[in-house]
C-alpha cells in the first residue's frame, strides 16, 4: 500500500516538479536515420569541457559541451567513469584549446532534463557554449570512442560513493510524463512538446521478453525487457532496452535468452522509433500524437551478481 501512495503522491508531484514546458524541433529524416541505432558519430566542436572528472558521488563523468555538423543541436557529451582514461581526457581538454574538432561517437541520447527555457530546434544556428551545461536536450552519453581511442571500457558500474536512482521512483516518473507531437509535411519536421525530467543512472533489473540479436545498423543490439525493482517487483512490463557495441553490457545479454534477468543501470531516451511510428500513423489514429512520451533505457552497467532467470517469465 505504501508504494501505491508514493506513485500516487509523485504523480500530483510530477506536474509541480517539471512546470517547464520543452519544445525539441527534429528532421524527420534524422530521426529515420538514427531510430534503430544506439550510437552516433560526431565531428564534435568542444567549446566548453569540465577541468576535472565529477568525483563518484556526483557520478564520475566527465561534461563537455560542444556543436556537430551531425546533430545540429546544442550537444553535452559525457565520459562515464572518466578519471580511468587519461588519454580520452587528454584529447577532449586538448581539442577545447586549439578548437579542433574530435571524431567522437556515443550513445546519442535525446532527454529532456536540462532543456531550460529555449526551444531546441535543429539546424538552427548555434554559438559558441561559455558552460559545460547549457540548455540542451541531446547527449552523446555514455561516449563510446573519442578519435582512435576507445572508451567503451567505461560501461562498468559506478565506484562506491555513487548513489543510483531509485528503479520505483524512477520509472514512475518515466511513465508518467506527457507529450504531443506535431508532424510538419513541409519542413519535414516533427516537434516533440514535453516537460524536463531528471532521474539518470537508476539501478534495475531487466528481465528479457524475447531472445537477444544483433539488431542495429552500427553493431549495437535493442531488445524488449520488462522492468522490475531491486526486489523483482515488476515495474514495466515491456520497455526497450538499448545496448551500445563494444560495451560489456552488450557481451553479457548476447549470452542471455529470453526469461533471463540481468541486473543494470541504466538511463532514459527518447525512443525515436515509437516516436516515428506515431506521427506515421497520426491520421487514422490522431490520439497517438498525444499519448505520453515514449522512452526506452540506455544500459550503461550490468553488475556482477548472477540472478536467476524468471519462474514465471513476464511475456510468454
Amino acid at each position: 500500500m505504501s508504494r501505491i501512495l508514493c506513485a500516487f503522491a509523485l504523480l500530483l508531484l510530477t506536474p509541480a516538479i517539471a512546470t517547464a514546458q520543452i519544445v525539441v524541433t527534429l528532421k524527420n529524416k534524422f530521426i529515420e536515420d538514427n531510430k534503430l541505432r544506439a550510437t552516433i558519430e560526431a565531428t564534435f566542436t568542444v567549446d566548453k569541457a569540465h577541468k576535472n572528472p565529477n568525483p563518484p558521488s556526483k557520478d564520475a563523468d566527465l561534461h563537455v559541451a560542444g556543436r556537430a555538423p551531425e546533430i545540429q543541436l546544442p550537444i553535452v557529451a559525457e565520459l562515464m567513469n572518466a578519471k580511468e582514461d587519461t588519454v580520452a581526457l587528454g584529447l577532449i581538454h586538448g581539442a577545447e584549446t586549439s578548437g579542433t574538432p574530435l571524431a567522437m561517437t556515443g550513445a546519442w541520447r535525446l532527454w529532456c532534463e536540462h532543456g531550460g527555457t529555449s526551444d531546441q530546434i535543429q539546424g538552427q544556428a548555434l554559438t559558441k557554449f561559455t558552460t559545460t551545461n547549457p540548455d540542451h536536450c541531446f547527449e552523446l552519453h555514455p561516449i563510446t570512442r573519442v578519435e582512435t581511442q576507445p572508451t567503451a571500457a567505461s560501461f562498468h558500474p559506478i565506484d562506491a560513493g555513487f548513489k543510483t536512482k531509485d528503479a520505483f521512483t524512477a520509472f514512475t516518473a518515466y511513465e508518467a510524463v506527457r507529450s504531443e507531437l506535431q508532424f510538419n509535411a513541409l519542413k519535414k519536421t516533427t516537434t516533440i512538446n514535453t516537460h524536463g525530467i531528471g532521474f539518470n543512472y537508476v539501478e534495475f533489473v531487466i528481465e528479457l521478453n524475447e531472445n537477444p540479436a544483433l539488431t542495429t545498423s552500427d553493431g549495437g543490439l535493442m531488445v524488449m525487457a520488462a522492468v522490475q525493482d531491486l526486489d523483482g517487483v515488476l515495474l514495466v512490463r515491456n520497455r526497450r532496452m538499448v545496448f551500445a557495441p563494444d560495451t560489456a553490457p552488450l557481451t553479457a545479454v548476447m549470452g542471455k535468452t529470453k526469461c533471463d534477468r540481468m541486473h543494470v543501470l541504466g538511463i532514459p531516451r527518447i525512443n525515436l522509433s515509437l516516436v516515428s511510428w506515431r506521427t506515421r500513423n497520426r491520421t487514422a489514429r490522431p490520439e497517438v500524437m498525444r499519448w505520453n512520451l515514449p522512452y526506452e533505457m540506455i544500459i550503461a552497467a550490468v553488475y556482477a551478481d548472477n540472478l536467476d532467470a524468471s519462474e514465471d517469465c513476464v511475456v510468454k
